[in-house]
Parts: C-alpha cells; structure tokens; sequence
C-alpha cells in the first residue's frame, strides 16, 4: 500500500487497503468503472483499486475522490476533493452500449392543437413514458399514446400561456408561464394557478427553471433561488449521481446549489457575460452549454467542443444527446476527447430536447419529433 493510501486509511479508520466492491455494487450490472489511469476495474479483475469516500461518509471531505494502483508497480494516484463543488465521485461509468436512433416520428403544431407558427420550447418527461411539451402559445401533454391540451382553468388568458419551464414533482407537473405558476396533480387532475409576484422594481418576478432532485423542488427564480441555497437569476439546473446540483446564471456564473455562494466553479464571458442556458450529468462529468462551446468539467479539467448546443438530454444508457448547429447530434470519444456526432435526422429549427423512457422528443419550430432510441 502507498502512503498515500496509508495516510487515507489512517485518517477514515480503515486499516486494511480500499476494496471497489461497495462502489460497484451501486452501479447498473454490466457497468464497469475506469480508474483514472484507464485500467478497467470489474468484481472479477480488481487490477485497480477504487477508494469511494464520499463527503457524506468522509470525518474530511478533501479525502474523497479516486485513489487507484497505477500499474506496473505500488504508485498511487490521488485526486484530493476538497469544497463542495467536487463532490462526485471521480469514476468514469461505460454502460452496456450507446444508443442509436431507430425510427422518427413527427407532429405539426395544428396536429396538437396548437397555433400553427407555435414554437415547441419546453419538453419535459411525464411518469409512465408521457411527455408535456409546452410552446409560445400553451402546454400539450401526450399520455398512453393520445395527445390533449393543458386544461387551463377560467381566468388563464391565451397571451399569458408562454411556456418557460416545466418540472414533475411527487406526481405534480409544474408548469411556469411568462405571468404564472401552474400546478396539475397527474393522479386527480386537479389544476390551480397564481401569479408571479413582484420584484422589487415595480415589476413582475419571472420563475426561469425548474428541477425536481433528491425529494426537493428547487426553483429558480429571477431575483432568487427557492429550495437550495444557491444564485439568482438562474437558467439552467442539473444533479449528478449523488444530488449535488449545478446552476448556470445569466451572467455566466455556474455555481454548486448549496455550496460557496460567492465563488462559483466557472465564470463564461470575457467582455460581456455568456449566459449557461444548459447543464446535463452525463458519462462522469457535467457538461455545460456557455459561450460558443460544449464544456466537459470531471472536476480537475475542462474541455471544450467547438459550438454552443441549444439543448441537452442524456438517456437511460447514459448517451449524451444534443441539439447543435440545426440538427441531432450524439457526444462520442475517450474522456476528454469526445466531439459531436451528427444524426442523420431533417429538423426545423429544433429548440427544446428530453427523454422519456427509449424516446427523443425534440421541439422546434411549429413541429414536434418523436425519435425512437436503441441500444447499439
């Protein structure tokens, strides 16, 4: 055993050398777990060794993170995690295979109901496979297979249904409008609504994002943050495995919900601020939509692919998908290296993009595609 284990060891009471098996057995079967060194790590060949001390369980959250036998010899390579915001785990998870596209589908915005130069900007997963797919001009939810419209009660007037965020939380849909919260309880189909309410400049609050994580709603709020300690002026949300949550700013500024608000992890811009308008938790790292690239930060380094995405979702294999330049594209390549794939796939000004179950849905410009998903 190194000494640097040895000092790790000593420090979190176990004497005896770091086993992965605790750590593999939260994963999917059929994962496998990458030491940083690249040397695969499975139950039945532990050529690494993977020391999970997880902020939770750590006396010092500095010790966590990755400590691995860098073969040929004893050499330990140690990744030191010491605030918040690298919290994750420092492991890079493979599932069985990526997906592949296998087959589209698509709606006009007359087809739903909706008016025809509707454009399709929120998309949100529904529970048993549905999906609520909310434009300029109102919300359209797709269930078992039937699409219907929002009931909107008496008073929700059509130039106050724009759409901004949507979010599912204990079996309520959360819908955020340009002049109002909506709520729907999906089990009784009760609705009830309020208006935003004013800031402190005379004028109106606008609620930007939504994210049901870790048995909260966080929302975000253009003056303030409910449900986390965390910045104003909020437009995008994502959690990684262990309910850590990353919120990118207008101005930026991404930050850890929770964590140092006055020193966030990253600030996009050089003259002028570079607003994070999406995060996604995908293949061991968040990934960032900010200042004419996609960024991958694993919490030591960043890399950046050339071009901004206007939207990102990753799918139960743990694909990463994004919209870019027009079109379909799938993250691909060794960490650290991954470019964007194109899919072959015709769109219309594509603007909004989400999961449910095998299922892409993509909103654009008057239309709306339904993508099927495989395994590879």
């Amino acid at each position: 055993m190194g000494l640097a284990r040895r000092r790790v060891a000593a420090r979190l009471g176990l004497p005896g050398p770091f086993a992965a098996w605790e750590a593999l057995a939260r994963l999917p079967d059929g994962t496998h777990v990458r030491a940083l060194p690249g040397q695969p790590v499975t139950p039945g060949a532990l050529d690494a060794l993977l020391v999970a001390a997880s902020v939770a369980t750590a006396p010092e959250p500095s010790l966590a993170g990755l400590f691995a036998w860098t073969p040929p010899g004893p050499a330990v390579r140690a990744v030191p995690v010491d605030d918040a915001r690298h919290a994750w785990l420092r492991w890079e998870c493979d599932a069985d295979g990526d997906s592949r596209v296998d087959g589209c589908a698509h709606w006009d915005a007359a087809d739903l109901g909706q008016d025809p130069t509707a454009t399709f900007r929120c998309v949100h997963p529904l529970p048993g496979g549905g999906v609520a797919l909310g434009s300029d001009h109102g919300l359209v939810l797709c269930r078992d297979g039937r699409f219907e419209s929002f009931p909107w009660p008496a008073g929700a007037r059509r130039e106050a249904r724009r759409v901004e965020a949507l979010a599912v939380h204990d079996s309520v849909l959360h819908v955020a409008t340009a002049q109002g919260r909506w709520t729907s309880d999906l089990r009784t189909g009760r609705v009830a609504g309020q208006r935003h309410p004013p800031d402190d400049e005379g004028g109106q609050d606008e609620l930007c994002a939504l994210l049901s994580v870790g048995g909260r709603l966080l929302e975000a709020w253009r003056t303030r943050l409910v449900g986390g300690r965390g910045p104003a002026d909020t437009l995008a949300m994502a959690a990684d495995p262990h309910g850590v949550v990353y919120a990118g700013t207008r101005q930026g500024a991404l930050h850890v919900v929770d964590g140092d608000s006055a020193r966030p992890v990253r600030t996009f811009g050089d003259s002028r601020p570079r607003p994070i308008r999406h995060l996604a938790w995908a293949r061991g790292a968040l990934w960032v939509a900010a200042a004419g690239a996609l960024h991958r930060f694993d919490g030591c380094a960043w890399h950046a692919i050339p071009g901004e995405p206007t939207g990102l979702a990753v799918d139960r294999r743990g694909t990463l998908w994004a919209l870019h330049e027009g079109g379909l594209a799938q993250v691909a390549g060794a960490p650290g290296a991954e470019v964007l794939v194109p899919v072959d796939l015709a769109l219309e000004r594509p603007w909004a993009l989400a999961v449910s179950g095998d299922v892409l849905w993509i909103g654009g410009l008057a239309r709306v595609w339904r993508v099927a998903l495989a395994a590879r």
